[in-house]
């Protein structure tokens, strides 16, 4: 693929929603950089190949390093388009959850987009381009349950909406949240699919295919779906309501 292709790099690629946008992009015939965890001789090598993926662990601190030099690698020098969609979860309360799981909920989440962002900085700003934070209505919902999730997704919104003005005309800044969505992150958070009705919730394919479209809108933040536009304007604007009848429900 050469340089004059749209590039454009998708965290949390292996599974999922990821998956699913990088599958949309490879169709437009974009450049993929794919970032993921899992070894490559476990995926598509149509999709995976030796150009395009990029296995780090988003949990370890030198994760931007390593996506950096396999950038300067493959002789990427430019991004049109940056997805931060990696996450990770964990179902439990807070005093259940080990405390190497709080860890990665928040390097995985938060600390390593910070992280991220900043070292690609240039590579994006080059094409004036545009950097996506996938978050969740969990961002203004209470989350029993998922506390650190909650908390992880409500602070990567306030970094992007910090940084906005920051590279207004260097930059585009979106933030978009889907709602629950049937992908793998639930069960290895360690939830009970049954009572999260996990079968019912949209799957990957379709999620993927509303971030595509919000991201050719161009917002500033978009709210996928209309029962989860109702509760995160319920969250933002009728809290101590929705914080009574979540404690009811936890209860």
């Amino acid at each position: 693929m050469s340089q004059s292709a749209d590039a454009i790099l998708i965290t949390g690629a292996t599974d999922g929603i990821g998956r699913a946008l990088a599958q949309h992009y490879h169709r437009l015939g974009k450049r993929l950089i794919l970032i993921g965890r899992r070894p490559q001789a476990e995926l598509d090598r149509d999709l995976f190949g030796p150009a395009t993926y990029c296995s780090a662990d988003l949990t370890q601190v030198d994760a931007p390093d390593i996506i950096a030099r396999f950038l300067q690698e493959q002789e990427v020098e430019r991004l049109d388009l940056l997805i931060h969609n990696a996450a990770v979860g964990y179902y439990g309360t807070l005093q259940d959850q080990p405390e190497a799981s709080i860890h990665a909920v928040v390097a995985v989440n938060l600390r390593t987009p910070i992280a991220l962002t900043h070292r690609l900085l240039p590579y994006v700003i080059a094409t004036q381009g545009t950097i996506v934070f996938i978050s969740s209505v969990a961002a203004v919902l209470p989350t029993p349950e998922y506390a650190v999730y909650g908390a992880t997704k409500a602070a990567l919104e306030s970094f992007a909406y910090n940084l906005r003005p920051e590279l207004r005309g260097q930059a585009t800044i979106q933030v978009i949240a889907p709602g629950a969505t049937r992908t793998a992150m639930h069960a290895k958070s360690g939830a009970p699919l049954d009572r999260l009705g996990w079968a019912r919730f949209p799957a990957a394919d379709l999620v993927a295919a509303q971030i595509v479209t919000a991201i050719q809108r161009g917002k500033p933040f978009s709210m996928l779906g209309s029962a989860n536009r109702l509760a995160r304007f319920g969250g933002r604007h009728g809290a101590w309501l929705v914080d009574r009848l979540m404690g009811r429900r936890f209860q």
